[in-house]
């Protein structure tokens, strides 16, 4: 439960409001005392449905945080099932209701790949559409971005699991809901030896989050749209989507003004994808 020590709420006017959000800073030291805005939980099954049930507790910057988490979600109906090593959080941010899921998803996923790249300076970590990072090919992190079901409609919960230090064999059942089936999954723990400290990535995580979703709520989403372009993973790939009863194979043809993926049909037209139920590479 969160108490007097979690960070007060901050504000969109206090927030940079350019690019320089991403701008990269010393690695955070690692700390034995766990700072007043870190809830930490021995398990549970969800942190995004533990901050969703205690978000009246809980301030602006909040981030909840579980080494075992057994009953983790993903977008519609996947799971996200986690062994030692895998880092799973929940931050609790100041958003507009106007401003689109897709946006928060795409920006939480630049927040991912500037926090990694702060600890792990030669990793390239790219963004693939619609809420996942991938590095060398394969995946390194998931996001799961939800607004509560009643009440504060202007507050979202930011779940993210990244594959910190993974320890795949002292659970293999869970590999296979942490890869897209055809390759094991990627980790912090392959470009950064020894791997960050877990407060120490939350601590990154986190001031990306506040800075950039802070530049979101001000309306600065086009400032954010030419690094998700240089980072977008999906462009070039051949993809086949299922959404809304449809179904479409094509070339992904980059991600437009407001977030959706274009993909490029065989006749020549251009579909935008706001939502997928399914999507397959190759």
């Amino acid at each position: 439960m969160a108490g007097s020590g979690v960070l007060k709420r901050h504000t969109a006017c206090a927030l940079l409001l350019s690019q320089a959000a991403f701008q990269h800073d010393p690695m955070p030291a690692a700390s034995s005392i766990h700072p007043g805005w870190l809830i930490e939980l021995v398990t549970c099954p969800s942190t995004n449905s533990w901050a969703l049930a205690h978000l009246r507790e809980l301030v602006d910057g909040a981030c909840v945080w579980t080494e075992r988490q057994t009953a983790g979600r993903g977008r519609g109906a996947n799971r996200w099932l986690a062994p030692p090593g895998v880092l799973t959080a929940s931050f609790v941010l100041p958003v507009p209701a106007q401003v689109p899921v897709t946006y928060l998803s795409l920006c939480a996923g630049l927040v991912i790949a500037h926090a990694v790249e702060d600890h792990a300076p030669k990793a390239q970590v790219q963004v693939k559409w619609p809420n996942d990072c991938y590095l060398d090919g394969r995946k390194l992190a998931g996001v799961l971005c939800e607004r509560p079901a009643t009440g504060d409609a202007d507050r979202v919960v930011i779940g993210i699991g990244l594959n910190l230090d993974p320890h795949w064999e002292q659970s293999p059942d869970t590999l296979l809901f942490a890869t897209d089936r055809a390759q094991a999954p990627a980790s912090v723990s392959e470009v950064c030896d020894p791997p960050p400290d877990p407060v120490a990535m939350l601590t990154s995580l986190r001031r990306y989050l506040l800075e950039s979703t802070g530049l979101l709520a001000a309306g600065g989403w086009k400032h954010l749209l030419p690094q998700l372009r240089q980072r977008d993973w999906l462009s070039g790939r051949k993809v086949r989507i299922e959404t809304s009863g449809e179904r479409m194979s094509g070339v992904a043809d980059g991600i437009d003004d407001v977030g959706r993926l274009l993909v490029r049909l065989a006749g020549g037209t251009t579909w935008a994808v706001s939502s997928a139920e399914s999507l397959t590479v190759g």
